[in-house]
């Protein structure tokens, strides 16, 4: 596992009843893998598959809004 990480994302999301409400964060662990802390969870992916993901997100909001922005 590498020790160096690159914070390449984060923000404010609503509150929730949970202990890490407001935590959102997209980290780069020097291009051996991604991370997403969505409130206290951990997403860790390949680079590749962090890419596939961010892809199908991109086109399942594109289907769920149906050109509704």
């Amino acid at each position: 596992m590498n020790v160096f990480s690159y914070v390449l994302a984060e923000g404010d999301i609503p509150d929730a009843p949970q202990k890490y409400a407001g935590k959102f964060v997209v980290d780069d662990n020097v291009g051996e893998s991604i991370h997403i802390h969505y409130r206290n969870v951990r997403l860790e992916f390949s680079v590749a598959d962090f890419i596939r993901f961010a892809e199908e997100c991109e086109t399942a909001t594109e289907v769920l809004d149906d050109g509704n922005r």
